[in-house]
C-alpha cells in the first residue's frame, strides 16, 4: 500500500512539471500514454486473480494483471487509478490489449462511464502497482 501511495505522489509531481496544473495541454503520448477504447462491466463476483470485483478493479490484457491504469478522457480529464484484477473473455478486445473494462457497481455508473469517455481513454500502466 506504501508502494502505492508513493506512485501516486510521484505521478501528481509529475503531471504538474508537464503543465497539467498551468491549463496547457497535456501532450499525452509525450508522457507515455496510449489510445485506447474502453468499456464497463457491473456483473460477476470475483475477477481471474481471484479477488471480489470492486470499483477500482479493472479488466485489461493478462500481461497487465497486478498493474496499475492511470486514465483520462481525450479532453485530458483525470478519470482514476484502476487496478487491473480481471482479464475478460477469450478472444475479446480486452484479452488481446485494445480494451480496457472499468468495473462498476451498477448499470447506471457503466453508463455515466460510457458517456464520460465517449469509449475511448488515454491510459498508461504503471507496473506492479501493489508492489
Amino acid at each position: 500500500m506504501k508502494r502505492i501511495i508513493a506512485i501516486l505522489l510521484a505521478l501528481t509531481v509529475w503531471s504538474i512539471s508537464i503543465g497539467a496544473s498551468r491549463n496547457e495541454p497535456m501532450d499525452f503520448e509525450a508522457a507515455g500514454f496510449t489510445k485506447m477504447s474502453t468499456t464497463a462491466y457491473c456483473v460477476g463476483h470475483h475477477t481471474a486473480n481471484g479477488d471480489a470485483v470492486y470499483e477500482g478493479g479493472c479488466a485489461c490484457n493478462p500481461e497487465h494483471i497486478g498493474d496499475v491504469a492511470v486514465i483520462f478522457s481525450l479532453e485530458g480529464e483525470f478519470l482514476g487509478y484502476f487496478y487491473c484484477n480481471d482479464t475478460g473473455k477469450v478472444g475479446g478486445g480486452v484479452r488481446n490489449g485494445t480494451v480496457v473494462d472499468i468495473y462498476r457497481t451498477d448499470y447506471d455508473r457503466c453508463v455515466d462511464w460510457m458517456s464520460q469517455t465517449g469509449g475511448k481513454c488515454w491510459i498508461r500502466w504503471i507496473e506492479n502497482g501493489e508492489g
